[in-house]
C-alpha cells in the first residue's frame, strides 16, 4: 500500500489531508507513472482535497468517496473546467495531467503547472489605488471570457434543490432563512453560463502586472453570470467600499438586488452572510433588508 492511513469520516480526513508523510509514497508513485519529475511535497493553502507543491508541479489528489463525496463526478468537473478555461485564453494554471491511481482507496488525481503568483486576498490588502484598479479592470475582462455558454461540457446542476436543501441555512435565523429560501424559488435559473463559483482572496493570485490568475475549479458549474458574485463580493473583496466602487459598472441597485440572489441560490451563501457578520463584529442580519442596507452604504453610501 502506498496510503496506509484509515479514512472512515471527515474527521479523519481533517487530521491526513495535509500530511506530506501520508501522502508522499502516492504522489511519487502518480509522478512516475505520469513521467514527471518529482521533489520533495509542499502544503499550500488547505482546501477539502489534499493539495500539494511538488517543484514545478501542483498536485491534488481528491477525497475518496468513502467520505460521502463523489470524488469522479468532482474530478471530471474540474479536469474539463481547467481544460476550458485554457482554450478561452483564460489565464490559469495549465494542467499537466489527470487519472486515477487504485490504492486502499481509489484516488482520483490531477496535476497542474505551479503558479508563483501572490495569493489576491493578501495582495489587496497591501495594494495602491493604481494596482487595485488594473486588477479589478482584467478581472472584469477575465470574467467576459469565463461567463459563456458551456453547455454540455459539464453535467448541470440542480441550483434550486441544492439551495433549499442546504444544510448550511440552519445557522442563520429563521427569518433570514425563510427569506432566502422564497428568494431563491422565484429567481430565474435558465440562463446558465460557466462561472468558477469561487471567486475568494485564495482562488486568484495576482502576478508581477497586477493581473489575476484564476486556480482551483473545483466548485465551478453552469450557473447565471451573478452566481459568481457572491464569493467575489463577500470572500474577494470582504465588501470594502473602495473595491465595490472600483468593481461596479452599472446601477448601484441593480447591482446590489444582483448580489442577493447570488446569495440566495450560492452554494456557500449562508456561510458568506455569516462570516460577513463575524468580520464586521455584529449580529447576524435578521431580514434580507438589512443585507441589501449594509451592501448599498458599501457601494454608494
Amino acid at each position: 500500500m502506498l496510503f496506509n492511513y484509515t479514512i472512515k469520516n471527515w474527521a479523519d480526513w481533517g487530521k491526513v489531508f495535509q500530511s506530506i508523510e501520508e501522502f508522499t509514497p502516492l504522489a511519487q508513485e502518480i509522478f512516475r507513472r505520469e513521467k514527471l519529475e518529482f521533489t520533495n511535497l509542499e502544503n499550500l493553502t488547505p482546501g477539502t482535497n489534499a493539495v500539494f507543491r511538488a517543484g514545478n508541479y501542483v498536485v491534488k489528489i481528491f477525497a475518496p468517496k468513502e467520505l460521502g463525496l463523489d470524488s469522479q463526478a468532482d474530478y471530471l468537473n474540474e479536469s474539463a473546467v481547467c481544460g476550458a478555461l485554457t482554450e478561452r485564453g483564460i489565464p490559469t494554471p495549465r494542467m499537466i495531467a489527470c487519472g486515477s491511481v487504485q490504492d486502499k482507496y481509489l484516488f482520483y488525481y490531477i496535476i497542474t503547472e505551479y503558479y508563483s503568483g501572490v495569493e489576491a486576498g493578501a495582495w489587496l490588502e497591501k495594494a495602491t489605488l493604481g494596482q487595485k484598479k488594473i486588477f479589478i479592470e482584467r478581472l472584469r475582462e477575465l470574467l467576459q471570457k469565463l461567463n459563456r455558454s458551456a453547455q454540455g461540457l459539464i453535467p448541470p446542476v440542480d441550483l434550486l434543490s441544492r439551495a433549499l436543501g442546504n444544510s448550511r441555512l440552519e445557522r442563520l435565523p429563521d427569518s433570514l432563512r425563510a427569506e432566502m429560501a422564497a428568494r431563491a424559488a422565484n429567481l430565474d435559473l435558465t440562463d446558465t453560463v460557466l462561472v468558477h463559483g469561487d471567486l475568494t482572496g485564495e482562488n486568484i493570485l495576482v502576478d508581477s502586472e497586477s493581473s489575476p490568475v484564476i486556480i482551483d475549479c473545483a466548485d465551478a458549474c453552469l450557473a447565471p453570470w451573478w452566481y459568481e458574485l457572491g464569493p467575489l463580493v463577500f470572500e474577494l473583496f470582504h465588501c470594502r467600499k473602495d473595491l465595490l466602487r472600483l468593481f461596479v459598472d452599472t446601477d448601484s441597485e441593480t447591482f446590489v438586488e444582483r448580489i442577493l440572489d447570488a446569495v440566495c441560490i450560492h452554494d456557500f451563501g449562508a456561510n458568506m452572510l455569516w462570516d460577513l457578520a463575524e468580520r464586521e463584529k455584529v449580529p447576524c442580519f435578521l431580514h434580507l433588508a438589512d443585507v441589501r442596507d449594509f451592501l448599498l452604504n458599501r457601494v454608494c453610501g
